[in-house]
């Protein structure tokens, strides 16, 4: 039998690995956090108890500089990496790892996209066969998702253990995928959030936040999402996946050129609050939007569109049949615009079924992790709005986007199976 008494966090001074490794932390477990100084270790056990709001968690976490390393790894049962998204960086801390750990022990990554074999090459059969990626979404008190990405040699034993674990122990949402570019929420989410960039160049960052906001099923809008995770971290994800992968969206995975000069400014979203982002608030609390053109902010225009508000209005009501029938119809080019984004995501989620995660668990593994993960409502909780996959293959067709095999082959009847969404839906 496992039994998880001692784990290690690297990179725990980084936002995903303290809040990650608070979760540990929270199931009464020794966690050491490990940083390049103790200092920074501490940095991030104070980010761990600002999540968790408990002066108790401090019972269980150490903080480390990664010059102790070595002497902490040989009674250790989980290593949890989450250092940068870099693969030379890994790959010097791995060697470590596979020199001086307890065999057996679980090494697993929070990397969002780097090929998990591709991490493991040159490490011992044993490392191999117990490393994995357990990718929590940020912050993971709100977003419980984890998609596992299991290494070709994990033991079912080991698989079956990390998933019951994170499940029952961690509290996360366990979607298994595949060792693809960006896995499967990152695969789906940027590409729409990349694409609202590459639209606001023409439209203007407001009118398009405001055309694909709250309202079209998810937490914030997607330029407004950009600047909370990063222009940075965007960068990566998007590049990894328009060099690595091959589909019928794949051109709008190109980052658009403005971005890359706004980070050049410094430009890179709320983390940068003094330049700036998409957005940008002054001291005294007003709202700037960015001019893609000029890189300078405008105020905002406080956008509103007949149909939109109308549809907000009736989704408010819970009459979600009168605001589907308004978007169905909807005239004119910003009508078309949030059709395209809507249909685009349903058609594209879709279309990614057995390749970002198993083709037996149909669309409900990308269901689950866009739900958990992103807080968007699932592209089968679109379908059961519009009334069915015959409606539904009727819109994107309309929409002039491609229609996916596995969205023709499902019954009319209703299909999501999140429960959360169909309550909501269903009214209850």
């Amino acid at each position: 039998m496992r039994e998880i008494k001692k784990v290690i966090v690297l990179g725990a001074n980084g936002n995903m690995g303290s809040l990650s490794g608070g979760l540990f932390a929270q199931a009464n477990t020794r966690t050491l956090f490990f940083a390049r100084t103790v200092e920074k270790a501490k940095e991030g056990i104070e980010n761990a108890v600002g999540q968790a709001r408990s002066d108790v968690l401090r019972e269980f976490l150490e903080p480390y500089a990664y010059s102790d390393l070595e002497k902490e790894l040989p009674d250790t049962d989980w290593v949890f990496e989450g250092l940068g998204e870099n693969m030379d960086l890994k790959t010097e801390y791995y060697a470590i790892l596979d020199k001086h750990r307890k065999p057996g022990s679980i090494i697993s990554t929070v990397s969002s996209g780097l090929s998990i074999e591709a991490m493991a090459e040159g490490q011992s059969d044993d490392f191999k066969a117990h490393f994995m990626g357990t990718h929590f979404y940020n912050p993971p008190s709100k977003l419980t998702a984890n998609e596992l990405i299991f290494h070709p040699t994990n033991a079912q034993e080991l698989r079956d253990f990390v998933a019951n674990y994170c499940d029952k122990t961690l509290g996360r949402t366990n979607i298994e995928t595949l060792n693809v570019a960006a896995f499967a929420g990152n695969r789906i989410g940027f590409q729409l959030l990349n694409e609202a960039a590459i639209l606001a160049s023409k439209h203007g960052v407001e009118k398009i936040d405001y055309l694909i906001g709250p309202y079209t099923g998810r937490a914030l809008p997607p330029l407004a999402t950009i600047d909370l995770v990063g222009l940075d971290v965007h960068k990566a994800i998007v590049e990894n996946v328009y060099d690595k992968v091959s589909d019928e969206r794949k051109e709008s995975y190109k980052m658009p050129d403005y971005m890359q000069k706004m980070m050049d400014n410094g430009q890179y979203g709320s983390k940068t609050r003094d330049k700036g982002g998409f957005y940008k608030r002054t001291a005294d609390k007003k709202k700037f939007a960015l001019n893609p053109a000029t890189l300078e902010y405008i105020e905002l225009q406080k956008t509103k569109v007949e149909f939109v508000e109308e549809i907000k209005a009736y989704f408010a009501d819970g009459k979600y049949a009168n605001a589907i029938e308004i978007l169905k119809n909807a005239k004119g080019e910003d009508a078309n615009i949030v059709r395209h984004f809507i249909l685009g995501y349903v058609s594209y989620s879709f279309h990614r079924i057995g390749e970002v995660t198993p083709e037996n668990d149909g669309i409900d593994g990308i269901d689950r992790v866009m739900s958990s993960g992103f807080s968007w409502l699932p592209a089968s909780g679109w379908i059961d709005l519009f009334g069915g996959p015959k409606a539904t293959i009727a819109l994107i067709e309309a929409a002039k986007l491609p229609v996916p095999a596995s969205l023709k082959a499902l019954p009319e009847e209703k299909i999501c199976k999140i429960n959360e969404v169909t309550r909501f839906l269903n009214g209850r």
